[in-house]
C-alpha cells in the first residue's frame, strides 16, 4: 500500500504493520498446509483471524467492534490475500453480511448477534442460487409465514464461509416473483434443524469454504426477520455494493501484489550466460522486454490500488459512490488477470509446476472475478450510469440509514 494517500493516518500504517505481521509469523506457515490438506473449510486459521478481533473490524465500539473504517478493512482484507487468497477470502465474505446486520438490523437484532461477530462468529451471505446467479429477483428460494415463525426452503450455491458460519442471512422470496418487494431476509443460526451443507472441489482457494447451503423446512422465528418483510433486495444490494466489491477489489489487489513481487523475486534470482564463451550472466530481469512487461505490471497495480482505496475512502466520508465502488471490482479483476498472464510469461516453464507459488496464485485469482457480478455485471451497472438510469444509490442508503441509527442510539 502507497503511503502516497492523503487520507492514511498513523493508525492506517500501524494497522497495516499489524496485519503483515500477522501475516508473515501466522498466514504464510499455515498455507502450505491448506495446499496440502487441499480442503475448502479450514477451522484453525478463521479461529485464529477471530482473536484478534478482525471480525469486527467495522463493527462500532459500543456493540464490542473495533470501530474501524472502510479504508481500514480494505488494508486487512488486501494485507490477508497476500499471504493467502484463502485468508483474504474467509475475512472479506464474512464482511458482507454484517454490512447487512448494520443496514437493517434492528437495535436489539445489533446488541444480540453483533458482539458475537466481533468475538470471532464467522457469518455468511446466503443469496446466489444454482438457476438465478446474478438476477438477484429471479431467485427460487421461499419463506412463508406460519405463525410466529417462517418455514423457508431455499438452495442457495457459492456460499463463502458456507462451512464455518454460526449466523446466516439468507434472503429469499416472500413474495411475487418480479416485484422489487418480494424478497426477505432472515437470520437463521447454523445449528438449526434443516440445515445441510456440501462443498464441491474447487481448483483454488484451499481453506476457503465457498459451499451449496440447503434450507429444508427451517423454522425461523419472526424476531430472525431483517428490517421489514420485502427488504430482502434492499439487503442483498447493499451488502454487494458498499461490501461485496470493494471487498473483492481488495483480495484481488492483495493477491495481484503478491503476483507482482513473486515475479520480481522470480526474475532477480534467474540469470542468462552471454559472451562468446558464456563466462558472463545477466540478470532476466536486465533484459528490455522484460522489463516492458515488468511496467506494465506495476503501472496496472499502482492503478487497481489507487481505485481500491479511493472508492473506499469515499464512502468513508459519506458520499455516494457506487459508480467507484463498480468499477475498483472491476479494474482490479481485470489487472490481476493481465498482470498474471505477464507473470506466467516470464516464469517461462515454472509456472506450470504445481509447487510453484505462481500457480497458486493463478488458481486463487481465477475464483474472485466472479462473486459480487462477474466482469458483465459491472459493465452493465457502469453503463447505467454513463446513461444516467435512475437507480438506487446503494452506497447513499447505507451512509443515511447507519448515520441515522448511530444518531438514535
Amino acid at each position: 500500500m502507497s503511503t502516497a494517500y492523503t487520507y492514511l493516518t498513523d493508525d492506517h500504517l500501524r494497522l497495516r504493520d499489524q496485519a503483515q505481521e500477522f501475516g508473515h509469523s501466522v498466514i504464510a506457515p499455515y498455507v502450505p498446509h491448506m495446499e496440502a490438506a487441499g480442503t475448502h473449510t479450514d477451522r484453525e486459521l478463521p479461529r485464529l483471524m477471530g482473536e484478534l478481533g478482525w471480525c469486527g473490524a467495522i463493527i462500532d465500539a459500543r456493540y464490542g467492534g473495533m470501530g474501524l473504517d472502510h479504508v481500514s478493512k480494505t488494508i486487512l482484507i488486501s494485507e490477508a490475500s497476500y499471504f493467502s487468497g484463502a485468508a483474504g477470502g474467509i475475512l472479506q465474505a464474512s464482511f458482507i453480511p454484517t454490512v447487512a446486520i448494520l443496514y437493517l438490523g434492528s437495535e436489539e437484532q445489533k446488541r444480540l448477534w453483533l458482539p458475537q461477530i466481533a468475538q470471532g462468529l464467522w457469518t455468511a451471505i446466503l443469496v446466489t442460487e444454482p438457476d438465478s446467479g446474478s438476477h438477484v429477483l429471479g431467485m427460487d428460494g421461499t419463506a412463508r409465514r406460519k405463525g410466529n415463525h417462517w418455514i423457508i426452503n431455499a438452495r442457495k450455491c457459492f456460499i463463502g464461509n458456507a462451512g464455518i458460519a454460526g449466523l446466516h442471512v439468507a434472503v429469499v422470496r416472500t413474495g411475487r416473483p418480479g416485484d422489487p418487494r418480494s424478497l426477505s431476509a432472515f437470520l437463521i443460526e447454523s445449528d438449526w434443524d434443516g440445515i445441510e451443507i456440501s462443498q464441491p472441489d474447487l481448483v483454488g482457494m484451499h481453506g476457503f469454504t465457498c459451499g451449496t447451503v440447503r434450507l429444508r423446512d427451517v423454522h425461523v422465528p419472526s424476531t430472525h426477520l431483517l428490517g421489514e418483510v420485502g427488504d430482502g433486495l434492499a439487503a442483498a444490494y447493499t451488502a454487494s455494493v458498499v461490501c461485496g466489491r470493494p471487498n473483492l477489489a481488495a483480495t484481488t489487489l492483495g493477491l495481484h501484489r503478491r503476483v507482482m513481487d513473486e515475479t520480481l523475486g522470480f526474475l532477480d534470482k534467474r540469470h542468462r550466460k552471454i559472451g562468446k564463451r558464456h563466462r558472463e550472466t545477466r540478470k532476466l530481469s536486465e533484459y528490455p522486454v522484460v522489463k516492458y512487461r515488468l511496467a506494465e505490471m506495476k503501472s496496472r497495480l499502482m492503478t487497481a490500488e489507487r481505485l481500491a482505496y479511493d472508492a473506499v475512502h469515499l464512502l468513508d466520508e459519506g458520499r455516494a459512490c457506487d459508480a467507484e465502488l463498480v468499477q475498483s471490482k472491476l479494474f482490479n479483476n481485470q489487472a490481476a488477470g493481465e498482470s498474471l498472464r505477464d507473470a506466467s510469461s516470464l516464469h517461462g516453464g515454472y509456472a506450470a509446476r504445481t509447487d510453484h507459488p505462481i500457480t497458486r496464485l493463478m488458481r486463487d485469482i481465477q475464483l474472485v472475478g466472479a462473486p459480487a457480478g462477474p466482469d458483465d455485471v459491472q459493465r452493465h451497472r457502469l453503463s447505467e450510469k454513463a446513461l444516467g438510469a435512475d437507480r438506487t444509490e446503494w452506497s447513499e442508503e447505507f451512509i443515511r440509514r447507519t448515520r441515522r441509527s448511530a444518531t438514535a442510539a
